[in-house]
């Protein structure tokens, strides 16, 4: 029911916020704030495998399922739905939908039985229980649907209007309905009121949406139009896009190293462990999603595909996809993450903003230069494959051993000093790192320049010395104003090698 005109005059911002009160605030905890709206395909269900493991060192405050224009539940009152360029080519009642209760019934439970040997490793991951209550439905009945409040849509709106200061980090695995039911139900309850534009003003401040691309047209037609202001990154990570046996190509990403981070030994034997493990999605791994026809990924004997449909199947646990790894990737603790510059680089790429859209719209930037100077695309995250595959095989390690010693664990680095350094063309400066590690491994360290994410356009030339010292020669062309941002790599000796970070930005002075 919508509020009055006058009970919305009569309305403070304060009692707005109080309407909230059930939901603490946790900005104590200094750790980046995020909600999860997904529509549970099979990319989803591997995202997901992968971001839990990583509940330690978020803050999650919501999990929603939401409709997506792959993935729509309908509304079991026979009511047709139909928009052209989708996979069906006639009205359906329902397509795809997985269910309901797979992250709940199934992916819960699982992390329940690894839950202690993490506790182990990190005293910060949540209880199965807290997980359990962050699981809300959103609008799932059909593609766009946002007309209604929902459950999952209500908890984003409290989270939206609550009196924590972080930025709150939306990520749509789906459509963005869900979210934009909540900023509707919001603008409608608040719109009359004379303190909407501030109200409005602040929560554009507050909310990042990040999206896995746009699948619906939510954005489009609501968010993008009414809520200017409010950011939104198109966060798409290329490598981790469903992969398919095209024109003879197979399974190919990445840099040629990183290659076997694909391959379905590598998967089956150090993500496919465990009760937990064993749920993440590959190719031919025998599992498929409940209630989703199209679903011919894990076993083509059952379902069958032919020589003229989109995509042939790979060799057994080859990598299928993790579609929605960047819109948190950019948020996990590394040492070079810094969600609130999408210029600036990491596991999720870097982002620019998109100049031909009145919307502030960030979208990811596609080709860069690895440290060793090897042309990349991919959304700039390639050169970071290794590195994000070992963390992951790594944390899958925590989940089957209850002893610290028995795991990998990321090491420490630091540049000492300022993070911005002022310095003249033509100069030598000294960096002095330091690195450590918890677990007493050896650290190598590497230094190099991130080139895309400095506005200096050519080569600096860094010469690494003992002691976790660099040389810096300053290029004599090097314009005021410009920029050069050089990065501190330290990767650890473990069976799994970890890699953080730390980065010194130098400005021409």
């Amino acid at each position: 029911m919508l509020l009055t005109s006058a009970l919305l005059a009569a309305a403070s911002i304060s009692l707005v916020y109080a309407r909230w009160i059930d939901h603490p605030s946790s900005a104590s905890s200094g750790r980046i704030r995020t909600a999860i709206t997904t529509d549970m395909e099979q990319d989803d269900l591997a995202s997901l495998i992968r971001y839990l493991l990583y509940t330690s060192d978020l803050d999650t405050q919501g999990i929603v399922y939401s409709a997506s224009r792959y993935h729509w539940e309908g509304d079991y009152k026979g009511t047709r739905f139909f928009l052209p360029g989708r996979e069906y080519n006639s009205s359906q009642t329902s397509f795809r939908w997985t269910g309901n209760t797979t992250i709940q019934n199934i992916v819960i439970p699982a992390y329940a039985q690894v839950y202690e040997n993490l506790r182990v490793h990190n005293a910060d991951f949540p209880t199965p229980a807290e997980l359990q209550s962050l699981v809300k439905i959103g609008n799932v009945d059909f593609e766009g649907e946002f007309s209604k409040d929902t459950d999952g849509s209500r908890l984003i709106e409290a989270l939206i209007l609550d009196n924590d200061p972080r930025t709150l980090y939306l990520q749509a695995w789906g459509g963005t309905n869900t979210i934009a039911r909540a900023l509707r139900a919001i603008e409608e309850r608040h719109l009359s009121s004379s303190r909407w534009p501030m109200l409005k003003q602040s929560i554009s401040k507050k909310v990042v949406i990040m999206a896995s691309g746009f699948q619906d047209e939510t954005y489009d037609n609501y968010i993008a139009p009414n809520w200017p202001r409010l950011q939104v990154r198109a966060s798409s990570v290329a490598w981790t896009a469903y992969n398919c046996n095209k024109n003879g190509t197979g399974n190919v990403r990445g840099l040629p190293d990183d290659h076997v981070f694909f391959t379905g030994a590598w998967i089956h034997e150090n993500i496919q462990s465990g009760p937990y493990g064993k749920l993440y999605r590959s190719w031919l791994d025998g599992q498929h999603m409940a209630g989703d026809q199209l679903d011919v990924f894990g076993n083509t004997s059952a379902f069958p595909i032919t020589a003229s449909d989109w995509c042939q199947p790979l060799r057994p646990y080859d990598f299928l996809g993790e579609g929605d790894d960047g819109t948190y990737l950019p948020l996990l603790t590394t040492g070079i993450q810094d969600p609130s510059n999408p210029n600036l680089g990491g596991w999720g790429g870097r982002s620019k903003r998109n100049t031909t859209t009145t919307a502030n719209l960030w979208q990811s930037v596609t080709a860069e230069r690895a440290p060793n100077g090897t042309e990349i695309d991919n959304y700039g995250t390639d050169r970071f494959i290794s590195a994000v595959q070992n963390d992951m095989a790594a944390r899958m390690q925590w989940t089957l051993t209850s002893q610290y010693s028995k795991g990998n664990h990321p090491p420490s680095v630091r540049i000492s000093g300022d993070r911005t350094l002022e310095v003249r063309a033509g100069e030598t400066i000294r960096l002095t790192g330091t690195v450590s590690d918890p677990d007493g491994d050896q650290v190598s360290t590497l230094w190099w320049q991130y080139l895309e994410e400095g506005t200096y356009s050519g080569v600096v030339n860094i010469k690494e010395t003992q002691n976790t010292q660099a040389i810096v020669k300053i290029p004599d062309d090097a314009k005021k104003g410009e920029t050069i941002s050089i990065i501190l790599q330290g990767t650890d000796h473990g069976r799994f090698p970890l890699t953080r970070y730390d980065r010194v930005t130098i400005r021409i002075c």
